[in-house]
């Protein structure tokens, strides 16, 4: 062999060894491409995962809230509820004691209020005030003119 055909043979080798040193290195960079995309592609579905995770928390979080704002709602409503009943019966019971009082008045019968202030001036265990005594008079007198007045009728 010549040294032109050792050259040739050389440089074709060399040829071959870029080649295959080309081809390795090609096959290394997809092999690392392929597993930096599997890589990514694990930690974006984690991610997503995660995510979707959260995102049932926070439905979960959310339907508690409503359901303790409904619960409250539902408390309040028939707290009011109750209080207007509550009204109406005291407002009846005031109604009825008002018409009871009129009538008494009208009838010619003695006022609750007249007669506390009339058994508070006589009373035996007690020295009323020159005010108390007054007061009963005052309370005495409109209850006799009431009286005459509600018989003439």
């Amino acid at each position: 062999m010549s040294k032109v055909e050792a050259v040739a043979f050389i440089m074709i080798g060399n040829a071959e060894r870029q080649v295959h040193w080309r081809v390795k290195r090609d096959a290394e960079i997809e092999a690392l491409r392929a597993t930096t995309t599997k890589a990514e592609l694990a930690l974006t579905q984690a991610e997503n995962h995660l995510l979707r995770q959260r995102v049932l928390d926070l439905e979960k979080a959310l339907a508690r809230r409503e359901s303790a704002a409904k619960s409250a709602q539902t408390k309040a409503a028939s707290e009011v509820a109750r209080l207007k009943e509550k009204n109406k019966e005291i407002q009846f019971k005031l109604r009825q004691m008002w018409e009871y009082n009129n009538e008494i008045a009208n009838g010619g019968g003695l006022t609750f209020k007249a007669s506390s202030l009339i058994a508070k001036a006589l009373h035996p265990d007690a020295t009323p005030s020159e005010e108390v005594r007054l007061e009963a008079f005052k309370a005495f007198s409109a209850w006799k003119g009431d009286r005459d007045a509600a018989r003439r009728r």
